[in-house]
């Protein structure tokens, strides 16, 4: 009964992590991370009433939560040998704000340019096993550290 216990925790906290995963790595969020313009050069001037700001200058990377760091570390490399389970684990669990219908739709988009698209069942199913494969993979880094 406690080693059951300790697996539901277990599942519980991969759970929350792979959550937290999702929100920083957010797919609808890509276009903040690759440099989209989201002000234009008149917006800038209106906003600091004519003048032009000096330019920003040093480079700060972006500021992402460890766990979330380590779940993509996991996901990067589950993607080495099984690149299927790492785009349905992008999809299902980066695409939130989505409908589990555009997620799987989304899963099935990112498989295009490289395999075959995927059924429903096939894309739950790789969801599911690429969980217990994270799990795994975080069980090992934590081991190692």
């Amino acid at each position: 009964m406690a080693n059951g216990g300790q697996v539901a925790s277990r599942d519980s906290i991969v759970s929350e992590m792979l959550d937290e995963w999702g929100h920083e790595f957010a797919i609808h969020r890509d276009c903040e991370y690759l440099g989209h313009q989201s002000k234009n050069m008149l917006q800038v001037l209106i906003e600091h009433k004519g003048e032009m700001p000096s330019r920003p200058t040093g480079f700060k990377p972006l500021e992402v939560n460890q766990d979330a760091m380590m779940v993509e570390r996991a996901v990067t490399d589950i993607s080495r040998h099984d690149l299927r389970m790492a785009y349905c684990l992008r999809a299902y669990h980066c695409g939130h704000g989505r409908r589990r219908n555009e997620r799987f739709h989304q899963a099935n988009e990112m498989l295009a340019r490289h395999h075959k698209r995927v059924t429903r069942a096939q894309y739950m199913d790789l969801v599911q096993r690429g969980f217990h494969e994270v799990q795994a993979r975080l069980l090992d880094m934590v081991r190692a550290a």
